[in-house]
């Protein structure tokens, strides 16, 4: 097992990895930075710590704006999607936000020194 540096933490980069999803076909989609997932971890809660019921709506579809890019890790949505996203068929949507949801499971299993 390699130990933890400076060099090897710093060089955890997000990469897109390309992903066949049913129905949607090949999808790219990359990790969140640590940035975007603390500020989307502190939106999930209001000031008192309690859920907070928009955000919470609005999860799937900020998903999507944050992790779906083309296969050079360019976002292929922004912010301004969001309204055009959330009034998709939700279930059409599911696969890709499954592919997303396992690749982030996978991302956050593997060992910091690969």
């Amino acid at each position: 097992m390699t130990s933890l540096t400076r060099e090897l933490l710093l060089a955890l980069k997000p990469e897109a990895k390309k992903v066949e999803v049913e129905g949607l076909g090949v999808v790219y989609i990359k990790p969140l930075t640590e940035l975007l997932r603390s500020r989307r971890l502190a939106e999930l809660f209001d000031e008192k710590g309690k859920s907070d019921k928009a955000t919470q709506e609005k999860r799937r579809a900020n998903m999507i704006i944050d992790q779906v890019c083309d296969d050079k890790g360019e976002p292929l949505f922004n912010a301004s999607d969001l309204k055009d996203i959330l009034e998709l068929d939700g279930a059409k949507l599911d696969s890709l936000v499954h592919a997303i949801l396992d690749f982030n499971t996978d991302d956050e299993k593997k060992d910091p020194g690969e």
